[in-house]
């Protein structure tokens, strides 16, 4: 697996770890939702930029690492 690959997800569990941490600051995940001005979009840049990095993967064909992921 290359490195870059390996990289990659590790961004993706980092930006999952955040969407946790938001989570429980907000209280629970639909406070979270609610709150529109700061915790949902914090929610939604965290995931926009985890399918960024899928797409990357995808698109490096990192089959291997995808389908371990799935």
């Amino acid at each position: 697996m290359p490195k870059e690959s390996i990289s990659k997800v590790y961004l993706i569990i980092e930006k999952i770890d955040y969407i946790e941490q938001t989570v429980k600051k907000a209280g629970g995940v639909v406070k979270a939702l609610e709150d529109v001005a700061i915790y949902r979009a914090a929610i939604l840049m965290h995931l926009t930029a985890i399918a960024e990095q899928f797409n990357k993967l995808k698109q490096s064909h990192s089959n291997e690492i995808l389908s371990k992921l799935a």
